[in-house]
């Protein structure tokens, strides 16, 4: 096909033109945003790895007093986030409530919250474990063990409220979420909205047959960020390999008539002829029946060729015997005659 904006040019020049202008800015531009998102990508893993060895630090960390690391009921810092904390109170079974839909080693379930009465009259609300659906009924929780009746003393590890799921609000005991406001309402007294605490310890322990929510530092993974950093920068790099090779085939294309593209070309073809069969080549010769002589740089690449075969020559005629020493080969003979029978004229 003929091509009125690079056809007569030689050399580089057809790089001048305006449609090559327009590869190479599009090029550009695609580079710039893989580079953003790569940059992007390794800013949330430097995020990430900054929340991890806040949360291994806080998940360690000796107890501090609840008032201590919550001064208000709506304290709380995002540097906070598992923070063990001490406090003391009575539990209000009363006003417990069973968080749903809630994952622990792959089976849904249910969260109890309890609030918890502090010496000051406010309350706060503390996550002591997590209880498998009821096998009657899938959506009530199975049989909850009750709280400590009496005072205890309880290590928590904070964590922020959640953001509201489903109605947002408490049903029949129930609420998709740790949603502390829509909680609150559930209580008349003064509480923490800020934060509530899962469960580490208690003394006394009280009844037994809640799952721990949290046994180990939940660190989130950050290679996947770093991984994705690396795949960005080498996809602005592949922009500009595609480029160059399209380039290198535009530049063989107009230049082919030149005597020094000619033998750089006649290299190529004998590089690639030395090559062994591929697996594709020895597919194609199964069902076609041949290798076409392109594979040996012939002019006649596009012209159906007949596969050369490999025949003794003592089988051809009767005119030619086979030698009678075993010692000496056999001499075979390539043809390429398409006819069905195989037979030279």
């Amino acid at each position: 096909m003929y091509d009125t904006v690079t056809e007569g040019m030689t050399g580089w020049r057809f790089l001048r033109t305006w449609r090559w202008f327009g590869y190479i800015a599009a090029t550009a531009v695609f580079a710039i945003v893989c580079v953003a998102l790569s940059s992007w990508q390794y800013g949330r893993g430097q995020q990430t790895s900054a929340e991890n060895t806040i949360v291994a630090a806080n998940f360690s960390a000796s107890p501090i007093p609840l008032e201590v690391a919550l001064p208000t009921r709506s304290s709380y810092d995002e540097s906070q986030n598992w923070q063990r904390v001490s406090l003391s109170g009575v539990y209000l079974p009363d006003d417990e409530l069973s968080i749903r839909n809630r994952p622990l080693a792959g089976a849904n379930g249910f969260e109890v919250v309890t609030p918890i009465r502090l010496d000051d009259g406010s309350t706060f609300f503390i996550d002591r474990g997590w209880v498998a659906p009821s096998p009657d009924d899938a959506l009530s929780p199975d049989l909850i063990p009750s709280a400590p009746s009496d005072r205890v003393d309880v290590v928590v590890r904070l964590r922020p409220s959640e953001a509201p799921r489903g109605t947002g609000t408490v049903s029949d005991g129930q609420i998709g979420s740790v949603n502390l406001p829509a909680m609150q309402q559930e209580i008349d007294a003064p509480t923490y909205s800020g934060a509530y605490g899962v469960l580490d310890s208690q003394s006394p322990a009280g009844a037994s047959g809640l799952e721990p929510l949290q046994t180990s530092v939940p660190l989130k993974d950050v290679g996947t960020h770093y991984s994705y950093t690396l795949q960005w920068l080498l996809f602005g790099i592949l922009g500009f390999v595609a480029l160059g090779l399209g380039a290198r085939r535009e530049y063989r294309r107009l230049n082919v008539d030149e005597p020094d593209e000619k033998a750089r070309a006649s290299q190529r073809q004998r590089k690639r002829a030395r090559k062994p069969f591929s697996e594709e080549e020895l597919e194609d010769e199964a069902i076609d029946g041949y290798i076409p002589l392109s594979r040996w740089g012939s002019p006649q690449s596009t012209s159906p060729i007949a596969r050369p075969a490999l025949r003794p020559l003592a089988q051809r005629t009767g005119s030619i015997e086979p030698t009678s020493s075993s010692d000496e080969p056999t001499v075979y003979v390539i043809y390429t005659d398409p006819d069905a029978d195989g037979e030279q004229p």
